[in-house]
């Protein structure tokens, strides 16, 4: 009976070390977990900022290969594409079923060569002829030889262009009849000259392009105007500028007030500005939005906000494509903007997975290919047929990819990018599929990203805008010139034309100046307003030209 007590107390006591060391091994592993959380978390900071300090790469994956990796997959998920050739539905009495017939996309263009010569256009150059006889000929004074023909060559040359002075020599006539006093006319100064300026718009659009189409400071463009015959300050070009801004930002305004009154949707991204302030830059943001396949709009901001985005948008209550950030909630949620997602981002995520999930990687960017290729080979059937084609081949696209999801999603671990990837197109589902309802939707957003891709270059030039209304000029300026990309006219003439006319325009009627609206307004202008856009060295002669020419 003793022993019996005693075997139990040693059992109770081996129990209680038990019990402790496992109480201990506990709080030892929820130690480790958290120690283990917190090195995911360091982890994830560390890759996020190695992805921000790598330079972009571009998210193409060989065709081939995604070909292959796409029909493994419908291997795996054991279904049939959706238009893979030769793969024909068979009726229930064994016949092949007709497919009806579908609009067609127009035909492609053929890829222009790519020869030495044959991809550049000589058709508008100016051409110069150069004689060259032979060294016989010119001794022998051209006597005992007789011309038969000639051989030509054309080579590309270039002559160093040069500012000059435009001297407007404005005549004054007396006017002397017997028997009256004597009056003296003279002409007006030519209402296509700024007056008080002494830049010519000719020479302020060389600047202006140069700045916000090729991305060159006002430093550089100053440094190289001695090559161009004279030292041209920046503190005269950033005057001028302003003088032009003040000349065109209410087009800018009116563009602005008809896409938020009349687009069916507008794409929008956004990206950071710096702006200089004492210590350090101040961070402002500039918005870029695509209304329709009308116009091109550049804002900046202070703050990137839901208030920011909410009071650029105004009353516009139609489709808003973007990236799906949080500033856009409030859009949706309060203001009633249809949301539409991009397909890229989607793309995007599951491209950065590569590194550490790549088979699951390549499977979901074989799939998604499928899906960019419907969007490519209808983009050119004409509406309401664009709708009805492209959700017909897209849907099976779809539907494989949510299966795909469902096999995958089990196979994700927390704080992992696939993870991530996963959340994202669950969050924003049914803002992706809009497109299958609508063939005027875009499936991704990439069009705004490529705009602000000139703000990143621009930054990467000039470092940071100076101020606040140095950003202000770029946004309006750049608006002009990406518009001007859009409906394939030429900025330099356009923006030439519309500083020689805005001064004389009435501010009610500044849409009609927009890149959109310019080809019916400049057929439209009167005899007097045409005189305006011309340039003065190219207006005919005057009726004292003869005597003034004489006199010089």
């Amino acid at each position: 009976m003793l022993a019996d007590c005693e075997s139990c107390a040693s059992k109770a006591t081996e129990l209680a070390k038990l019990r402790a060391a496992n109480d201990e091994l506990k709080s030892l592993l929820r130690e480790l977990d958290k120690l283990c959380t917190l090195q995911a978390a360091d982890l994830e900071r560390y890759r996020v900022a190695c992805q921000r300090l790598k330079q972009n790469e571009p998210e193409h994956a060989p065709r081939e290969q995604l070909q292959l990796v796409f029909e493994q997959v419908l291997a795996s998920m054991a279904e049939p594409a959706n238009d893979a050739p030769g793969d024909e539905a068979a009726a229930p009495d064994g016949e092949p079923q007709a497919e009806p017939e579908q609009p067609k996309a127009p035909p492609k263009k053929k890829p222009e060569g790519h020869g030495r010569r044959g991809a550049v256009d000589l058709a508008k150059l100016h051409v110069e002829r150069v004689a060259v006889d032979p060294p016989e000929v010119i001794a022998a004074g051209g006597e005992g030889y007789a011309r038969i023909g000639e051989e030509t060559s054309d080579r590309i040359a270039f002559r160093q262009a040069s500012h000059f002075v435009l001297r407007i020599v404005r005549s004054k006539w007396a006017k002397v009849a017997p028997g009256e006093a004597r009056t003296i006319v003279c002409a007006p100064t030519p209402p296509s000259v700024w007056p008080r300026t002494v830049a010519d718009p000719s020479v302020i659009v060389q600047i202006l392009l140069g700045k916000y189409d090729l991305c060159l400071p006002l430093h550089r463009q100053e440094r190289a105007s001695p090559r161009q015959g004279f030292y041209l300050p920046r503190s005269t070009q950033c005057g001028w500028l302003g003088e032009a801004y003040d000349y065109v930002y209410r087009i800018v305004d009116a563009m602005m007030a008809e896409a938020c009154a009349t687009a069916h949707c507008i794409a929008t991204d956004a990206t950071g500005a710096p702006v200089r302030k004492h210590g350090k830059c101040a961070r402002w943001h500039v918005f870029v939005f695509l209304a329709d396949r009308d116009h091109v709009i550049f804002r900046a901001v202070r703050d990137h906000t839901s208030a920011s985005i909410a009071t650029l948008l105004g009353d516009y209550r139609g489709a808003l494509l973007s990236d799906a950030a949080s500033i856009y909630d409030a859009l949706h949620r309060e203001h009633g903007l249809l949301a539409v997602f991009c397909w890229a981002h989607v793309r995007r995520y599951f491209w950065y997975c590569r590194e550490t999930d790549p088979a699951i990687a390549n499977e979901a960017l074989a799939i998604l290919s499928k899906l960019f290729q419907v969007e490519r080979e209808t983009q050119g059937i004409p509406m309401p047929a664009r709708t009805a084609e492209r959700a017909r081949r897209a849907t099976p696209v779809l539907d494989l990819f949510d299966a795909w999801i469902a096999r995958t999603r089990p196979r994700a671990t927390t704080r992992t990018p696939l993870a991530a990837a996963l959340t994202y197109y669950d969050n924003q589902r049914e803002g992706l599929r809009r497109f299958l309802k609508d063939g005027r939707l875009r499936i991704d957003n990439n069009l705004s990203e490529q705009q602000l891709r000139h703000v990143v270059l621009g930054r990467r030039n000039w470092t940071f805008f100076e101020n606040p209304n140095g950003l202000r000029w770029y946004a309006v300026f750049r608006s002009l010139i990406a518009s001007c990309a859009l409906h394939g006219i030429e900025p330099q003439d356009y923006l030439e034309e519309i500083l020689r006319l805005a001064p004389h325009w009435s501010t009610t009627r500044m849409l009609e100046l927009s890149p959109k609206h310019w080809a019916a307004t400049r057929a439209a202008l009167t005899a007097d307003e045409r005189e305006i856009i011309r340039r003065p060295w190219e207006a005919p002669k005057t009726v004292a030209a003869d005597v003034i020419e004489a006199a010089a």
